[in-house]
């Protein structure tokens, strides 16, 4: 069985992807895993492709590995450069789960505002003031902000191109008006935005300083105690499609539920 060169699996897999729209980041990612498989891709087993899965720790990486395996052979099988071998396809369902939110503190909120150079404070204030995800903040612009006789409201795209208008505070407007445009704020691709701004957080709060996502924690676990735990308002600030999805945050908020099994001995 000829086996087709790995360069030339990287030229059509990178000339497909690019095709297809995807970005740099994409290809880079899926010829990483394609590389720790450890043998060529046209004579893997399922087993060489569990060690990739089973070398995360987190399951929601195991849940990324397996979905993106299967989305690469796809490829390879559509292109017909692994010999009609498709492992990926014998790999089990892995549950990601939904594990506990990791806000920052007030603390630690506090010390990014006041330390944190232009534009992370600005991105960082949009984080944790509005509860905004990381490509939700890069691709914000001048016109998604709408004054009105109560204050100021966002115009937020969201995951699954959701499109939702909630309400912020006056010094998030400040942000929004300071840059004087109606179009973009920043020239900043989404898939690099969460890299530039988690190197940000780590110059300020150390190498153990937790992702951008965790500002979105925090004003999610901040509105519930200001709210007196009105899980519907936050529902609704945080865009959930459930509330059985801000519910999570209750057990950070009263911090009632870990203390309690921890008096088990």
């Amino acid at each position: 069985m000829d086996l087709v060169p790995l360069e030339e699996i990287y030229r059509q897999l990178k000339n497909r992807y690019d095709t297809s729209g995807f970005s740099p980041y994409v290809i880079r990612t899926d010829w990483q895993i394609i590389r720790r498989i450890g043998v060529h891709p046209a004579i893997a087993t399922v087993q060489d492709l569990e060690k990739i899965v089973l070398s995360a720790t987190k399951q929601s990486t195991k849940a990324n590995y397996v979905s993106r395996l299967r989305s690469i052979y796809k490829h390879l099988n559509k292109m017909d450069l692994v010999n009609g071998n498709n492992p990926a396809a014998d790999l089990p369902n892995v549950k990601s789960g939904r594990g506990v939110p990791k806000p920052i503190t007030k603390g630690e909120f506090d010390k990014l505002i006041s330390e944190a150079t232009q534009p992370y404070k600005d991105w960082f204030i949009l984080g944790g003031m509005v509860g905004l995800r990381a490509h939700e903040v890069a691709k914000i612009e001048g016109a998604d902000l709408i004054e009105d006789n109560g204050g100021y409201s966002l115009r937020v795209i969201g995951k699954g191109k959701t499109d939702l208008v909630v309400p912020v505070a006056a010094k998030v407007a400040e942000v929004i008006k300071s840059y004087n445009t109606l179009g973009p704020l920043w020239k900043c691709d989404p898939n690099r935005f969460s890299k530039k701004a988690a190197d940000e957080m780590r110059r300020i709060l150390g190498p153990n300083a937790k992702h951008f996502h965790s500002l979105r924690h925090y004003f999610a676990t901040t509105m519930l105690e200001k709210s007196n735990g009105d899980l519907l308002a936050v529902r609704d600030l945080m865009r959930h499609s459930s509330v059985a999805t801000t519910q999570v945050y209750t057990q950070l908020s009263q911090g009632r539920t870990r203390s309690l099994v921890n008096l088990i001995e």
